[in-house]
C-alpha cells in the first residue's frame, strides 16, 4: 500500500508558486532519521520473521485504518471536554478565564498542565506553581494554549501496551519535542506559533494508532511469538502518515495542518510542499535526531541544524522541556 498527495487530495494537484522545496542535511537525510528513530521504538534485537498469523493481521489492520467508520473506533479515545477545548484553542478571543473554567473540570488534565507549566523551559525562573490561575497568569494566553494542547494530546499519544510498553511514551516525548521545535523554528522564521505547536504535536497521531491497533489484534490473536521489529515498523512506515493526515481530516483540525501532514507522504529532498510542511519536516527530523544522534554524536547533531540554517542552540532549549517532562 502506498500513498502520495495524489491520492490524498485527488488528481488536480496544480503547481503552486509559493510552495518550498525540501532540503535534507548531506550528512543525515530524511529516510535515515526515520530508520533510526524506528529503531530507538524498536530495538533491532526484536527483529524475528513474521509468522502467517502476524502477517494476517498486519493485512487486517492496513484494511482497517485506511476506511473511516473503522478508523474511529481505532483512534485512541478523546476525553469529553476536549471537543470544547479545541474551540477555545482556536479562538483567538478566549480568555484566560474560559481555559481555566475548561480546565478545571478535569483532574487529569490539571495535573498535565501543572506538570508542564513547571518544566524549564515553560517556567524558567522556577518558581513553583500549584494552582491552575498562578499559571494561567505566568504563562500568558499563547504559553497556555502551548501547555493545554500538550496535556489534551498526552493521553491520546501516551498509550501504554502489551508489547513495547515505552513505545507510547517515546512518541508522546517525541511530539512534545516535535511541537516545541515547530515553534522554536516557526520563530526563527518569522511565522505564527500557536498553528505549527499544535501541528508538532498531532503529527504522530497515525503512529500511535497504528501502533495501538497492531497491539490490540495481536493480544487478541494470541499467538505465542511476540511480535517484534517486522511486526510494527514496515506498515507504520508505510501507513502512519496518511493516517495522522486522515485523523487531522476527521478531527476538522486547520487546513494548513491538515496539508501540511498530508505533504508527509512520501516526502523526501527535493518535494515541493507548502511553508507548513516544510518547517514540519525540518521539525520532525530534528526531534528525531535529538533523541537518536545527539547523545552519541553531537558534532553530527550540530552539522543537521547548520544544513537546515536553524539555531544553534535548538537542542539546549530541548532539553529545558526535558528536565522535568
Amino acid at each position: 500500500m502506498s500513498f502520495s498527495l495524489k491520492t490524498l487530495f485527488g488528481r488536480k494537484t496544480e503547481q503552486d508558486p509559493s510552495r518550498i522545496t525540501v532540503i535534507e542535511p548531506q550528512s543525515y537525510s530524511i529516510e535515515h532519521s526515520q530508520h533510526a528513530f524506528f529503531r530507538y521504538l524498536y530495538p533491532e534485537k526484536t527483529s524475528r520473521p513474521l509468522t502467517v498469523p502476524q502477517k494476517l493481521v498486519i493485512d487486517v489492520v492496513k484494511s482497517s485504518l485506511a476506511k473511516k467508520n473503522t478508523r474511529q473506533k481505532s483512534v485512541p479515545h478523546l476525553p469529553t471536554v476536549i471537543p470544547k477545548l479545541l474551540r477555545t484553542l482556536k479562538d483567538p478571543d478566549a480568555s484566560a478565564r474560559d481555559f481555566v473554567a475548561i480546565i478545571n473540570k478535569d483532574p487529569a488534565m490539571s495535573a498535565a498542565v501543572l506538570k508542564l507549566a513547571n518544566s524549564v523551559y515553560f517556567n524558567p525562573v522556577s518558581h513553583k506553581i500549584s494552582d491552575i490561575e498562578p499559571a494561567v497568569v505566568k504563562l500568558g494566553i499563547d504559553g497556555l494554549r502551548s501547555v493545554l494542547s500538550a496535556a489534551v494530546m498526552q493521553p491520546v499519544l501516551q498509550q501504554h501496551s502489551p508489547y513495547f510498553s515505552m513505545t507510547g511514551q517515546k512518541i508522546w516525548q517525541h511530539s512534545l519535542v516535535c511541537a516545541v521545535t515547530c515553534e522554536l523554528i516557526a520563530k526563527h522564521r518569522g511565522m505564527e506559533k500557536f498553528t505549527v505547536y499544535l501541528m508538532g504535536l498531532v503529527h504522530d497521531i497515525g503512529k500511535i494508532t497504528t501502533f495501538s491497533e497492531l497491539c490490540k489484534q495481536f493480544e487478541a490473536n494470541g499467538e505465542d511469538n511476540t511480535p517484534g521489529y517486522n511486526a510494527f515498523v514496515p506498515l507504520m512506515k508505510v501507513l502512519s502518515p496518511a493516517v495522522s493526515y486522515w485523523v487531522a481530516k476527521d478531527w476538522e483540525l486547520p487546513a494548513n495542518i491538515v496539508t501540511a501532514l498530508a505533504e508527509q507522504v512520501n516526502i523526501s529532498a527535493g518535494t515541493k510542499v507548502s511553508e507548513y510542511g516544510n518547517l514540519l519536516c525540518h521539525a520532525n527530523l530534528c526531534a528525531e535526531a535529538y533523541f537518536t544522534v545527539r547523545q552519541q554524536d553531537k558534532q553530527l547533531a550540530n552539522e543537521i541544524l547548520k544544513a537546515l540554517k536553524l539555531p544553534g542552540d535548538l537542542y539546549n532549549k530541548l532539553d529545558q522541556l526535558m528536565m522535568d517532562v
